[in-house]
């Protein structure tokens, strides 16, 4: 990990936090966790922080995601309960609305049932962000997952690629979101992406985080970036209740299966 200790280094801010926004599957995230970090921060030259916030996360799971080696390195561990103040919607939207506060301009988000592979090892993931966010203006999130055919919401494109490789698309996934804070957020404060009762999560009318952070990023000029040649893999390591529906089985056995069969065919591969 790139730390920041010491001298002028301790003075200033990372370039990006890197974030993973957590529930309750503790045993899922010990195995999730350490490959996401590995592949996004692995061979950087970018400057970086971690961040496992954990919204609704229970006492006694909270207390071992402290205890646990696997999460040492992690520079920040937040604890949030749902009691008070909760978003509406689904239960991720409250943990989602809540990460952004005073800090690094580019922050990258992926939720806690993510698996990510890097598949080149001197490709550097931070940086290729950081690249494509100067390079264009317009660009205000990237969202990048390999298993997308799955989504009820398909992806497509708007107007041409942004280069070879990247698309610029219509929507995002909340599995995996890089910001840049200082084009999306004003305009997402607009949307409503404050407000407490903006979102809701029905079988006849969905309008979620993501739906939300696609509305914003896909209006008013900006866009969504989606790298599909980038040797970065992101899979969701869960299955659709029924083909063509919006939800997930949230069950921990099927997240589990599907993170073994992922782990089996792209780990041994990993950079």
């Amino acid at each position: 990990m790139a730390e920041l200790h010491g001298g002028e280094q301790a003075m200033r801010e990372a370039t990006f936090r890197v974030t993973c926004l957590f529930n309750q599957n503790i045993d899922l995230l010990g195995l999730t966790l350490p490959r996401c970090v590995a592949a996004l921060t692995g061979s950087t030259a970018e400057t970086y922080e971690v961040v496992l916030h954990c919204d609704g996360t229970s006492r006694d799971v909270a207390g071992e995601v402290v205890q646990r080696e696997e999460f040492g390195d992690i520079d920040e561990i937040r604890v949030r309960r749902r009691s008070r103040f909760v978003a509406s919607g689904d239960p991720s939207n409250n943990g989602h609305r809540r990460l952004f506060d005073a800090g690094p301009r580019y922050v990258i988000v992926f939720e806690d049932d993510v698996v990510m592979y890097r598949s080149e090892a001197a490709f550097d993931v931070l940086a290729a962000c950081r690249r494509l966010f100067e390079q264009y203006s317009d660009v205000a999130v990237i969202c990048k997952l390999d298993d997308h055919e799955a989504w009820a919401w398909g992806l497509r494109d708007i107007g041409e690629p942004l280069e070879p490789g990247v698309r610029s698309v219509n929507r995002v996934a909340t599995h995996f979101i890089a910001y840049d804070l200082d084009r999306f957020l004003p305009a997402a404060r607009r949307f409503g992406g404050g407000d407490l009762d903006v979102f809701i999560d029905r079988d006849d009318l969905s309008y979620n985080w993501e739906d939300l952070v696609s509305h914003v990023a896909a209006t008013g000029g900006r866009k969504i970036a989606f790298p599909e040649s980038w040797p970065l893999h992101v899979f969701h390591c869960d299955r659709k209740v029924s083909a063509g529906s919006m939800y997930n089985t949230q069950d921990p056995a099927v997240k589990r299966e599907v993170f073994d069969e992922l782990d089996r065919r792209y780990g041994s591969g990993a950079r």
